[in-house]
């Protein structure tokens, strides 16, 4: 059944016992929330998309809930406990039988830079959601010990940078990154190397590269979990912008910008396939 399946082997390894085996793979998603909100729509929605995703999986989650400085201390605890508890009690009701809780706690609150406002501080009003996906591996396959098992295939992409023109966008297909993160899959090389050899044989090429994200409230934009700001579709759009300038484009034919979440192409976002077309990158030309 899984014959044929190569995964890439880095860090310490394990060699599977008898049977199927498993390993883990983790994700994670943050839902933020108004002052002193423990349930919405919007992270209901966001939980019926984790819960779509997951198919028939089994999986276990860690569930982490927090505060902003807003209220004293004691309350701050009650009520990250009150949010984690919703979405712990939620995911339950929903599919009990293929989600294991492996912990559900509340932290309070966490310190903010931002602690004289009176509007408080949305990015530390939230839920993290450890995701760990049990994956299948053949009978004695070898297997990292603390690296994610990842089978690592050539992106197959439709982009044709050599077709576009002076004013045209093009949304680029299988420019992936880590989940909360700005950093590049490595599945992901080789579009970036179809961009940048499409810059180098077009010397007069200039582009924006722009930043899009999906399922935050409104217009804001996602939560940098390597920066701690809520600049995720801009700084997406400046690795990229960052990668051409290490490989040798001048930064004079680039330029790079983060719409957070006011250009969706779907709004709401109702299935995981409408969050993955907003959670995008995509090249506007400007001149050529």
């Amino acid at each position: 059944m899984f014959s044929g399946i190569k995964y890439i082997m880095v860090m310490s390894f394990l060699p599977a016992l008898l049977g199927a085996q498993t390993v883990s793979k983790s994700d994670s998603l943050s839902l933020f929330y108004n002052i002193k909100e423990v349930e919405s729509p919007r992270n209901t929605r966001r939980l019926d998309s984790l819960l779509t995703s997951v198919g028939g999986s089994s999986i276990s989650i860690r569930i982490k809930g927090y505060a902003d400085f807003l209220s004293n201390d004691r309350y701050n605890i009650i009520l990250s406990q009150k949010r984690a508890d919703a979405v712990k009690n939620y995911l339950l009701a929903k599919a009990a039988s293929k989600i294991n809780i492996l912990s559900c706690q509340g932290f309070g609150e966490k310190y903010s830079k931002e602690n004289n406002s009176m509007e408080g501080d949305v990015l530390f009003r939230r839920v993290d959601i450890l995701v760990v996906r049990q994956i299948a591996v053949e009978n004695n396959t070898v297997i990292p010990l603390e690296e994610e098992a990842v089978k690592e295939e050539p992106v197959d992409t439709k982009n044709d940078f050599e077709e576009l023109t002076k004013g045209q966008t093009l949304a680029v297909e299988g420019l992936n990154f880590e989940p909360g993160r700005h950093i590049v899959t490595k599945s992901s090389a080789q579009v970036l190397q179809q961009l940048l050899a499409t810059l180098k044989k077009n010397k007069s090429m200039k582009i924006e590269i722009q930043g899009h994200v999906c399922c935050t409230d409104g217009d804001q934009d996602g939560l940098d979990y390597d920066t701690n700001e809520r600049k995720l579709s801009e700084n997406r759009a400046k690795a990229i912008y960052n990668y051409l300038i290490s490989k040798g484009i001048s930064a004079k034919r680039l330029s790079y910008k983060g719409f957070g979440h006011t250009k969706p192409k779907f709004a709401p976002e109702r299935n995981p396939e409408e969050e993955q077309a907003n959670r995008r990158v995509e090249i506007f030309v400007l001149d050529k």
